[in-house]
This record gives structure tokens, C-alpha cells and sequence, in this order.
């Protein structure tokens, strides 16, 4: 039973999710807390594998490409908090650059190239309508389509992880996500989405993708 049990975990297919520890006033980020929630969960499959990234450009840009490339995984996903935002947002785009004050690690740059020798814009290459049809118009659950990845670090990851499913032609994105009510009650924002909502909408979109996938092969 346990030589079966070994074998069933190497056949299942990956499926990456970062997101990130604290950054300025969050220390509870709801990125990294959903993506621990979500470490070795399985679905028709897939087995998710989750990293929560510190907030440090110079990491993500060595890092996160080696971690891709040792992984390969079959399908990404980014996570990163949007404090504004009261729903989650599956990003359409991310740029190649990076321009912010200073990360946790009091990095400055004024519009730094991600990637080398890469496209300005890259898409995300995760089935939009899809999740949008399964998760809002089905289940009613808080998501809408985004276009704001920024230049910190959200933008980063998203860049190097859309690069990652346009040149492997996977589904890959980003997820920019609400503060959670922890956030709220923690007094760091006025609005909260709970957490087990959250982790919903993020299970919602890897069915979504995974249905989408399956159907392509």
C-alpha cells in the first residue's frame, strides 16, 4: 500500500501558487495565508504546490524562474494583496518593468527590466472566461477581471509567471486578491472578504482552468 501510495503522488501533475509574507502595514498577508491553505490540496490530478515569496525584487527575479524550471509546473498561479480592492481580480496583463520607493529589503529602482530580452506586455494565459462564467455567473463568488498589476512586486511575479504559460503555451496568471476580515479587525483596512471565501475563489479558478486544460489535451 505505501509503494502504491508513493507512485500515485509522483503521477500527480503540479500546480504552483505563490504568494507573499508581510509587506508595510499587513503583517498578516492573506496571499501567503491562502496559499499555505492550499499546499498539497489535490483535485482530479493535480496536486498544488505552494511558496509564499518575501516581498524582495532581487528574490523573486533569481528565485522565481529557477522554481519554474525545477517544478514545471503544468499550471500557475500568483497570489498578491490588493489593499483596495473588495473582490478578487484575475489580472488580463502584466509589464516588464519595475519601478517602487523600496521593498522589505530597502530596494529602490525606477523602471527596472523584469526579464531580459523579453516582451514589454505579456497575457496571462489562465481561461479568463471560463473562471469568470464558473465563479461569478455559476457560484456567485467575488471575482471580476483586473488590469492593474502595478510595478512592485505583484507585477513582478505576474510577469515572470504569464512569461512562463505564454512561452510553454500553460495557463498561467495572477490573482491580486481584498484584505481578508482578519485584515479588517487587525485595523490595517476598513473592509474584509473572509478568508474561506477567498480560498474558495482561488479553488474556483484552478477547477476552471483545470476543466479548460483537460479539454485542450
Amino acid at each position: 500500500m505505501i509503494v502504491q501510495r508513493v507512485s500515485l503522488v509522483k503521477s500527480l501533475k503540479t500546480i504552483l501558487i505563490t504568494g507573499f509574507n508581510y509587506f508595510d502595514k499587513y503583517w498578516f498577508n492573506p496571499s501567503g495565508e491562502v496559499a499555505k491553505l492550499l499546499n498539497d490540496y489535490e483535485i482530479w490530478g493535480f496536486r498544488v504546490k505552494s511558496v509564499v515569496l518575501p516581498v524582495s525584487l532581487k528574490y523573486v527575479k533569481q528565485y522565481l524562474p529557477m522554481l519554474l524550471n525545477d517544478l514545471k509546473p503544468l499550471i500557475a498561479i500568483g497570489l498578491g494583496l490588493a489593499p483596495l480592492a473588495r473582490e478578487c481580480l484575475v489580472e488580463l496583463a502584466s509589464v516588464n518593468r519595475a519601478s517602487f520607493q523600496k521593498d522589505n529589503e530597502n530596494y529602490c529602482t525606477l523602471y527596472e527590466e523584469i526579464l531580459p530580452d523579453s516582451p514589454f506586455v505579456v497575457s496571462t494565459t489562465l481561461p479568463i472566461y471560463r473562471i469568470l462564467h464558473k465563479c461569478r455567473l455559476e457560484k456567485g463568488l467575488p471575482i471580476k477581471p483586473g488590469f492593474g498589476t502595478g510595478l512592485f512586486l505583484c507585477n513582478a511575479v505576474a510577469y515572470i509567471l504569464m512569461k512562463y504559460g505564454v512561452d510553454n503555451n500553460l495557463p498561467s496568471g495572477f490573482i491580486h486578491i481584498p484584505p481578508s476580515t482578519i485584515n479588517m479587525l487587525r485595523g490595517e483596512t476598513q473592509h474584509g472578504v473572509s478568508l474561506n471565501e477567498i480560498v474558495e475563489c482561488v479553488k474556483c479558478v484552478i477547477e476552471a482552468t483545470i476543466e479548460d486544460f483537460n479539454e485542450k489535451l
